[in-house]
């Protein structure tokens, strides 16, 4: 697996600008669910030794994509905003846990859905997402665990870019992790 310093300026630039399509084409499919503006902001790139805890991002749901591109989705919420999607979604505020689990799981979903159909429009390939799995507590190191070298990483890079909407009600982290070894040759 290259590292983050072995791959080419170009090539970064263009998987930040997929990951900046997928994450609009996923604050679309949160504004038509809350029926509120959601901007997003410019994808920044790190290598997965630089991915840090926060913190802030407790819940998180991720999907492995596989075809054009490999690698992962992942959608990361905070305590009140993970409260707010389940509110929304289940019409209550307190639903059975089962219940939380299913809405969560749905919403990420939706957004990895709606991610990697705008990559993969854009790339003229096709990539399909795996079944969410959902970490309701500590997912940012649910992720980092899943990034461990003893883990094979999916990706030498980690792109994310926040979701929020105006107000402060919603805020979401959204993350890409390309496998580079993974992608389509019609995509280059």
């Amino acid at each position: 697996m290259r590292t983050l310093d072995a791959i080419e300026e170009s090539e970064v630039d263009r998987l930040r600008e997929l990951a900046h399509i997928g994450a609009s084409w996923a604050a679309s499919a949160v504004a038509r669910l809350a029926s509120r503006t959601i901007l997003t902001r410019v994808p920044i790139v790190h290598g997965p030794d630089r991915f840090r805890k926060r913190g802030e991002w407790t819940t998180g749901i991720f999907c492995d994509i596989h075809g054009g591109m490999e690698g992962l989705v992942a959608i990361f919420l905070t305590e009140p905003s993970r409260d707010s999607i389940v509110e929304m979604m289940c019409g209550e505020a307190n639903p059975a846990p089962e219940i939380v689990a299913s809405a969560l799981s749905e919403f990420g979903n939706i957004l990895s859905s709606q991610t990697v159909s705008a990559i993969a429009d854009t790339l003229g390939t096709t990539i399909l997402p795996g079944l969410p799995e959902l970490v309701i507590r500590d997912a940012e190191t649910a992720l980092q665990a899943r990034m461990s070298p003893r883990q094979q990483p999916v990706a030498p890079l980690y792109i994310e870019s926040e979701l929020f909407d105006r107000q402060g009600d919603f805020r979401a982290l959204h993350v890409l992790l390309p496998r580079l070894d993974k992608v389509s040759a019609t995509s280059r």
